[in-house]
């Protein structure tokens, strides 16, 4: 692919590549935490394209080639990028598709500026942060085991030693599904390009994440366009009922389990199964 690049908010510069006809409607692929544009596979983008859509995925701030900050912001900062990326790109039919933080990020776009979009896909994500809350509404949380088991990935900066960490932590993501590791060690690889902070923990996204807003469950229920939600079933790191009341609390929405996945997806299958469901959600 061609990378491509622009530059928003007169400072941030992000990385981009595009599949398909621009004058068919936006498909904007909004990535996770620390996750560059390469976390949706090519074959994926290209299938999306094949059914009618031109299909975008860009790194956000602190991802691949896009500009690395120094100083920490809320997640409102990689809202307003995305929202000027959109204008740049100048396409009067836009359709959101967000995995994790991406997915919040989606969620918010949606609440504050619903009459801009065709339609938003949640992958992967809830709508809450605050464990306080999440309890309170009888939730389910990270398990100690989840952290433990991906805390002991502690990468160093080079590729060939940090690979086994970043493996064990990816197999343990992908659920009960076949764990495809070629596919793996390819994403892994994107980690290891540009700027070296790419391949150590977002510590600025996870401060983003911090700031999600407690009102949005509220927010959502005023919701009126288009909603999917798809949530793997192994999902250990935002447990899937999470996703499930997401679903709820937007009208009229749809909620699609991926039997076995889990938060990430080194599957082709899965990925074939998510493309689909987009298709026919966009389309419908």
């Amino acid at each position: 692919m061609i990378k491509q690049f622009v530059t928003v908010r007169e400072s941030i510069r992000l990385a981009f590549d595009s599949f398909g006809d621009e004058q068919n409607p936006l498909v904007l692929l909004i990535s996770g935490a620390g996750a560059p544009a390469e976390f949706w596979p090519e074959e994926f983008c290209q299938n999306l394209a094949d059914a009618g859509c031109f299909v975008v995925r860009y790194s956000h701030r602190d991802t691949g080639d896009s500009t690395h900050l120094d100083t920490q912001y809320p997640i409102e900062e990689l809202l307003q990028d995305m929202r000027a990326f959109i204008v740049e790109l100048a396409n009067p039919i836009v359709h959101l598709v967000g995995h994790s933080m991406g997915g919040y990020l989606a969620q918010i776009a949606l609440c504050k500026f619903q009459e801009e979009f065709a339609s938003v896909t949640s992958i992967s994500a809830g709508s809450l942060v605050s464990q306080e809350i999440a309890t309170e509404m009888g939730l389910s949380s990270v398990s100690d085991e989840t952290w433990q088991i991906l805390m002991r990935n502690q990468p160093k900066g080079e590729f060939d030693h940090d690979l086994p960490g970043w493996l064990e932590s990816w197999c343990f993501l992908n659920g009960t599904c076949q764990f495809d590791e070629e596919s793996a060690i390819r994403y892994t690889r994107s980690l290891y390009a540009g700027d070296p902070r790419n391949a150590q923990v977002a510590v600025n996204h996870i401060h983003a994440m911090t700031t999600v807003p407690n009102s949005l469950p509220e927010m959502l229920k005023d919701v009126r366009c288009p909603f999917l939600v798809i949530h793997g079933t192994k999902d250990p790191l935002v447990p899937l009922d999470n996703g499930v009341m997401t679903a709820r609390l937007v009208p009229n929405s749809k909620i699609v389990r991926l039997q076995g996945a889990g938060h990430m997806f080194f599957n082709g299958d899965v990925w074939n199964e998510i493309g689909k469901c987009l298709v026919s959600h966009i389309k419908g």
